[in-house]
């Protein structure tokens, strides 16, 4: 692998993918799991439009977009897991029923859908039942079948699942480009926290407009050198 210094060759095309982690109805929409039990869902809504245009922008310049969702049927649950949710019963109900005992992104299901984003022929589509991304899933053969040797990372939730995916990122020797304005949690103390942490010590943080201006940068001078043949 190369040695990148820089945020223009970390991002280059043909050597970067942009991973989206858990944009799902039940973690980002009014009417999702989220929502309806009342959680601050602002900055997620914020962010939103802010990564469709980064997506966008990766697909404009032949980037891989690949999607990381959850799926949270009782079936991958584990004694852990659920000791996890009984230790932090928060007091939030969804009709009725307390934080612990309602589901949420069950697969098949509108709350495990995308939410303003889609995913495009071709873009694929990684599954997993944990916080990070990489756990007991196929990303890393998917980044590496592609020759990916950076991840453009983003979604939600900041301090949770990205937070996870961004650590073994790293770990599994990837470049990390961690975007700061691409990703959300319900807490503007809790995001920040997380990428100070990330900036020191596993990727670099960037914003969406950072990474863009890069490929509109190559792309003008590939203009300008097919103007002078």
């Amino acid at each position: 692998m190369d040695l990148l210094r820089t945020l223009e060759d970390k991002v280059a095309p043909g050597r970067a993918a942009v991973v989206t982690v858990d944009v799902q109805n039940d973690f980002c929409h009014d009417n999702g799991f989220l929502g309806k039990c009342g959680a601050p869902l602002h900055l997620v809504k914020a962010m939103l439009p802010r990564l469709v245009s980064l997506l966008d922008a990766a697909r404009a310049n032949a980037v891989p977009v690949i999607h990381v969702i959850s799926y949270h049927d009782e079936e991958y649950a584990s004694p852990v897991v659920t000791e996890q949710k009984l230790r932090h019963n928060l007091p939030m109900e969804l009709n009725g029923r307390k934080l612990r005992d309602a589901p949420y992104c069950l697969k098949g299901s509108w709350g495990a859908e995308l939410t303003a984003i889609d995913a495009r022929p071709g873009e694929e589509i990684v599954i997993k039942h944990r916080y990070s991304g990489f756990h007991g899933t196929n990303l890393d053969l998917v980044l590496r079948s592609r020759g990916i040797q950076t991840v453009i990372l983003t979604g939600v939730a900041t301090n949770a699942c990205v937070e996870s995916t961004a650590r073994d990122t790293y770990m599994h020797d990837y470049y990390l480009v961690f975007v700061g304005d691409g990703c959300a949690t319900t807490s503007q103390a809790a995001h920040d926290a997380t990428l100070a942490n990330i900036d020191q010590f596993f990727g670099e943080v960037a914003t969406s407009n950072a990474i863009m201006a890069t490929w509109a940068a190559k792309q003008a001078r590939l203009r300008i050198a097919a103007a002078g043949r």
